[in-house]
């Protein structure tokens, strides 16, 4: 039973990254819609977004933006990043 926790573990990590990719993603969408200045911690986690993600301005597929967030998120550039500008988060 061991090795079926291990592996259904492993799915469950996967999915909440992709979630928290999808997260991500919508966040940066929402902030490009507004005119004023964010926190550092903010435009620093939306700046790496971007870099990763363009902004979506017309209709396209999106499998492949969600594939590179889940990467991104998995490899917590946004968190190092982040924590960078503004200090430990833990």
């Amino acid at each position: 039973m061991g090795m079926n926790t291990a592996l259904k573990t492993v799915q469950i990590l996967d999915n909440a990254y992709g979630v928290l990719g999808i997260e991500f993603m919508a966040a940066a969408q929402g902030l490009d819609f507004r005119a004023f200045a964010f926190g550092k911690g903010v435009e620093t986690a939306r700046s790496i977004i971007r870099k990763h993600v363009a902004h979506l301005d017309v209709d396209r597929p999106l499998n492949v933006d969600h594939n590179t967030m889940k990467a991104l998120v998995k490899s917590a550039e946004i968190l190092e990043a982040v924590e960078k500008a503004v200090g430990s988060l833990g």
